[in-house]
């Protein structure tokens, strides 16, 4: 089920586990499925690319077993459930700016 009107996965060609698998020197392939995320919103004519929210499910609530980078849009539109699942407070979703935050001072995903 959709966690948005506009709700999109990226996902690596190389297998990672999940984001906690994620190490420092994974950086620039986060950046670049944001980049890919970000470019398929353009194409699929998302008005507001600030209203966009993307991020990875945690462990242990993984559906798939290879990691893959959510873009939902618009977030601000996202129902309880969706916010439950893909919010910025739920405990099984962090946003990408937090994976990559966490990567940039410790190495890894915490």
């Amino acid at each position: 089920m959709p966690g948005s009107t506009h709700h999109y996965l990226v996902i690596t060609r190389t297998h990672i586990d999940n984001c906690k698998s994620l190490q420092a020197d994974h950086i620039p392939l986060v950046e670049r499925m944001v980049e890919m995320g970000r470019r398929v919103l353009e194409k699929k004519k998302v008005g507001d690319l600030d209203d966009v929210r993307m991020g990875f499910h945690m462990p242990p609530l993984l559906s798939v077993p290879h990691l893959h980078l959510h873009a939902l849009a618009p977030a601000s539109t996202m129902k309880l459930k969706a916010q439950l699942r893909y919010g910025p407070q739920s405990h099984w979703f962090i946003t990408v700016d937090k994976v990559l935050s966490q990567l940039k001072t410790r190495g890894k995903v915490k």
